[in-house]
């Protein structure tokens, strides 16, 4: 994001500045030329920065500020007189005692822009990739991935989850230890090769303390947070990643290889790399919905 930001202060600077001048005093639906839904509307994941370009659509700027600017007041006067009517609605029905409606209020439009806001995009249009590429970041850029996650909602700031670095040879040891909980024997040369589908896995431990005020399961849904924050993370960053578990994950050789102390958890492993180029030509062309975002909302 740190890219797509210092490329967006160099775009401002040649682009929005030459309509300032007169216009220092214009309103904040006029200031959208400089956040708009299509400068920052590039194909996803098209092999430049991750999952949106560098270079931001400044054609696409020039040839839409003019119908943007003819459609803001009009598109505020609707808004306007939605919520007047909506609000004399809601008069009436109180002084004339008619129950008022159960659930939520989706008559004010809103304000959110899915595209245009890079943190939303990246949270609408995640993946899960299964088969990733062999290069991966390093060790320094996990450590700065890990120093966004540390923002996680966390009660008490417990801090009650970690990650462990498994490459190279220690995938093999994985390997061992899960052919060693499934009882499984294998002929001399033959590996486990679930743990060998990525080049680095991140493995999440949940970390749970001794609190009066947070529950273990609390602590556990921050791990988790912390987990799909990284994920999130990673794939801001370009990076494919698949979260993966099973039910051997707490089996007693694989706690053991992870050295987990009794009050710790294992939560899966994120198999992380480059995203193949065939993926990336599906992701610009997928056409996958979201699931109806009605299901997820509701009121007392």
């Amino acid at each position: 994001m740190g890219e797509l930001m210092g490329g967006d202060k160099k775009y401002k600077s040649k682009k929005c500045r030459k309509s300032s001048g007169k216009d220092a005093k214009r309103s904040r639906g006029d200031d959208a030329c400089e956040v708009t839904k299509d400068r920052v509307r590039a194909h996803f994941l098209d092999g430049n920065t991750g999952p949106w370009a560098k270079n931001l659509a400044a054609e696409d700027v020039k040839n839409t500020r003019a119908a943007a600017q003819a459609t803001t007041q009009s598109v505020e006067d609707s808004s306007a007189q939605r919520a007047e009517a909506a609000a004399s609605a809601a008069h009436e029905r109180a002084a004339s005692g008619t129950p008022t409606r159960r659930g939520p209020d989706y008559s004010v439009p809103s304000s959110i822009d899915l595209v245009a806001d890079p943190v939303l995009h990246a949270l609408s249009t995640r993946r899960s990739i299964s088969k990733v590429d062999p290069e991966t970041p390093n060790d320094s850029d996990l450590l700065e991935l890990i120093r966004s996650v540390s923002s996680v909602a966390d009660h008490k700031g417990l801090r009650p989850w970690r990650f462990l670095i498994i490459r190279g040879d220690d995938r093999h040891r994985l390997g061992e230890a899960l052919d060693e909980a499934a009882g499984v024997s294998r002929k001399p040369g033959e590996v486990n090769e679930k743990p060998l589908r990525a080049e680095l896995l991140l493995a999440l431990v949940a970390s749970a303390q001794k609190h009066d005020k947070v529950p273990e399961w609390e602590q556990h849904a921050t791990a988790a947070g912390a987990g799909h924050l990284l994920e999130l993370a990673l794939w801001q960053a370009g990076w494919g990643v698949m979260w993966r578990s099973g039910t051997l994950t707490n089996s007693e050789p694989v706690r053991r290889l992870h050295r987990l102390k009794e009050n710790e958890l294992l939560m899966g492993w994120f198999y992380i790399g480059a995203v193949p180029e065939r993926y990336r030509q599906r992701l610009t062309t997928s056409t996958r919905p979201l699931p109806a975002p009605e299901q997820f909302l509701d009121t007392l």
